[in-house]
């Protein structure tokens, strides 16, 4: 918002409401800023799903199905 919020309750004229709002170049970039972090990157990995066998020892994979069965 560009000015602050009226303190009464009396009406306000078209032309006060559009000035309090925000810019349109500010509400661009805010919805933007907000598609882009709403969609999925195409790498993205579910927590705890590990594709590649980097833990090939007998502890990390008790840990990594502990992990698995506590996000279930």
């Amino acid at each position: 918002m560009r000015r602050p919020p009226p303190r009464s309750k009396a009406a306000l004229s078209e032309q006060d409401f559009l000035e309090a709002l925000p810019a349109m170049n500010t509400t661009a970039t805010v919805l933007a800023v907000l598609w882009v972090l709403r969609n999925e990157p195409m790498d993205m990995r579910p927590l705890g799903h590990y594709p590649d066998r980097h833990f090939t020892e007998g502890a990390p994979r008790q840990l990594i199905r502990r992990f698995r069965r506590r996000l279930r």
